[in-house]
């Protein structure tokens, strides 16, 4: 099996307190670029490739590198990358989604063409309830009843090929055209799942992490 990891952004919502780029962030005793690659080969995936601008992120045999020569979008860096892709499907993956499940489920919802892992977001302010004028109860962080995009894929090579763009974002121009084909399936995921745009998520995943490794 084959996996792309994007891992090109710029991390903006990180500055002005980090200015490292993303997948060299630390979290687990290792980076985050680090920790995502040896998932995906706990579960099988073997062959990486990292769509970047960076060609110092890892020093791994294993993975090859998709370097943009400018920056392409999420869309377009998937189909530059799809370009060193050997088989006939692939995994796809943003650096900052973490999730704990085993990656392959997905590959078997991607019968159609793609697949795509949903997740429930959780609200990052307290809920109140109330009752006429008053206020009966409080809920802290509850988790919505929805699913959003949790940034973890599965694509037929031929799919990008034929529809992804060279430039701009698969999440404005694929997926809807996709979803309007409906050659998108999507799997609902009831896990644990972090993500990293502040430095509040980076402190919290350190903290998950960091708990974790004490059980």
């Amino acid at each position: 099996m084959e996996a792309i990891i994007l891992c090109g952004g710029r991390a903006w919502r990180l500055k002005p307190n980090i200015w490292i780029p993303k997948p060299k962030l630390k979290i687990n005793n290792e980076t985050l670029i680090s920790y995502q690659v040896n998932w995906l080969k706990k579960h099988g995936i073997d062959r990486i490739i990292l769509a970047t601008n960076d060609e110092a992120l890892l020093e791994d045999p294993s993975v090859v590198y998709s370097i943009e020569e400018k920056k392409l979008g999420t869309g377009g860096a998937v189909k530059l990358a799809a370009e060193h892709v050997e088989n006939s499907k692939v995994y796809v993956m943003n650096v900052d989604d973490i999730v704990f499940y085993d990656p392959k489920e997905l590959c078997k919802y991607a019968n159609k063409g793609a697949a795509i892992l949903m997740a429930k977001p959780q609200l990052p302010f307290g809920r109140i309830y109330t009752s006429n004028t008053h206020v009966i109860s409080f809920e802290q962080k509850p988790q919505l009843d929805f699913y959003v995009n949790a940034g973890h894929y599965v694509f037929k090579k031929s799919v990008i090929e034929r529809l992804f763009p060279e430039e701009g974002d698969m999440e404005v121009h694929a997926l809807p055209m996709l979803a309007d084909k409906r050659m998108l399936r999507g799997q609902q995921y009831e896990g644990l799942w972090l993500t990293i745009n502040t430095q509040k998520d980076l402190l919290a995943v350190r903290e998950y992490f960091k708990t974790k490794s004490r059980q």
